[in-house]
């Protein structure tokens, strides 16, 4: 609730003023026959006044303070993920293939570090994001084994189809915060489908509807991989990296 916590001076000044506000007034009607800008001596109308006005003020700095309260209550989380992997830029995986592909040119990445990748998930808004959950799906992929830390789904011939996180009701994520998934191993990573294989992952968390993103995965023979590398590195600044196992 920090839009609520960032306002509670004002909002505690504002009710202790008005608290005291109609007392005072009272008080100098009683003393120093106060007319408070009143065309009238009715002193019984001007007192009825003074509390009814009270009163109004008491009840807008209350409906202002539940209407802070719903708004965060109320504030739903923006979730965001980015996956890395070793020698590809955030969301863009790239891989080296083996150079000799199957009879059917299904191609297998080289077994190095570029089979290694983080995954961070991210909540881009102030509001707590509660019991997360993150479906990665092959698309066009297959040949992964089981991911330490994910569940996996599996489809006959084809081995594992997708991959789940679930962070549970205990977890959650805060806002303007982040939290670092199981790590991604993906040896023996397969395509079939040339030119259409992706990673479609999929973000939900309670109170907001689930949010789909594909990202392509791009495999590459030595020559294009070493193109590849030596463009990432320049925009890097970085040396280019080594591609051996």
């Amino acid at each position: 609730m920090k839009h609520l916590r960032d306002s509670r001076a004002w909002v505690t000044v504002v009710t202790v003023i008005v608290l005291g506000a109609g007392p005072a007034c009272l008080i100098g009607m009683g003393i120093w026959d106060w007319k408070l800008g009143l065309h009238t001596e009715d002193r019984v109308a001007t007192v009825n006044t003074v509390i009814a006005a009270a009163s109004w003020l008491l009840v807008a700095v209350a409906g202002v303070v539940a209407l802070l309260a719903y708004r965060d209550a109320s504030g739903r989380p923006d979730l965001d993920i980015e996956i890395t992997f070793n020698f590809s830029f955030p969301n863009e995986p790239v891989f080296l293939a083996g150079d000799a592909g199957t009879p059917d040119q299904h191609r297998q990445i080289e077994a190095f570090k570029q089979v290694s990748a983080t995954v961070t998930l991210s909540n881009t808004s102030l509001y707590a994001a509660k019991n997360p959950g993150v479906r990665i799906e092959l698309e066009g992929l297959n040949g992964i084994g089981q991911q330490s830390g994910w569940q996996d789904e599996r489809v006959h011939m084809l081995g594992i189809r997708s991959l789940q996180w679930e962070g549970g009701t205990d977890s959650i994520v805060h806002g303007k915060w982040s939290r670092t998934l199981p790590a991604l191993d993906f040896t023996d990573l397969t395509e079939f489908d040339p030119g259409n294989a992706a990673l479609v992952v999929t973000l939900a968390a309670d109170g907001v509807a689930p949010v789909r993103t594909r990202m392509p995965v791009r495999f590459l023979n030595s020559a294009e991989y070493d193109a590849y590398t030596g463009e990432r590195s320049v925009r890097l600044g970085e040396d280019p990296p080594v591609t051996a196992a």
